[in-house]
């Protein structure tokens, strides 16, 4: 069996409807792997005072159920940024930035075509960096539907079957 590292290296290199499918299983598969991981809210307690290694700990410690996951990546930038590890901090954020478009590539944001997130935070971390502000969610089936206060409005699957089935991607 590969490892997460080696599955998310082949991701990486070749994004296919295939290796993602590949990566998502392993990761729902993975011992600690939590559809609620809020990395944001745990960590900002750290990063505020500057215990950028503490920070960077913690993260690690969620691994590997919180691999590709951007708020992950990102909180892991942000701490490597901290404490002057540039060249780390790049990588952290190349990470984040091919989990979100790993995201986009799932399907339009629509009820017919909802992007496929592996935990609830993944559905906001694509709400933020696209720069609008969430108003709302609300489940409409087994969607999540997210109203931003510009009037946006974008569905997400977290269920864990669609997660599977990413027979439907639209790379």
């Amino acid at each position: 069996m590969a490892t997460y590292a080696e599955l998310l290296d082949v991701y990486l290199r070749e994004p296919s409807p295939e290796s993602l499918r590949a990566l998502r299983e392993a990761i729902l598969e993975a011992p600690n792997f939590r559809p609620d991981l809020e990395i944001t809210e745990m960590i900002a307690p750290m990063m505020s005072v500057g215990d950028y290694a503490g920070a960077i700990a913690a993260v690690h410690g969620l691994m590997p159920g919180a691999i590709f996951s951007p708020s992950a990546h990102a909180a892991l930038a942000d701490a490597q940024r901290g404490l002057g590890n540039l060249e780390q901090a790049q990588r952290e954020s190349i990470l984040a930035q091919s989990a979100l478009d790993s995201i986009i590539s799932t399907g339009e944001g629509t009820e017919s075509e909802p992007w496929s997130v592996l935990r609830t935070s993944d559905a906001y971390d694509v709400v933020l960096a696209s720069g609008k502000t969430p108003r709302s969610q609300v489940a409409v089936g087994k969607l999540d539907r997210i109203v931003c206060t510009d009037s946006t409005v974008w569905f997400f699957d977290t269920s864990n079957d669609f997660a599977r089935a990413l027979s439907l991607i639209h790379i």
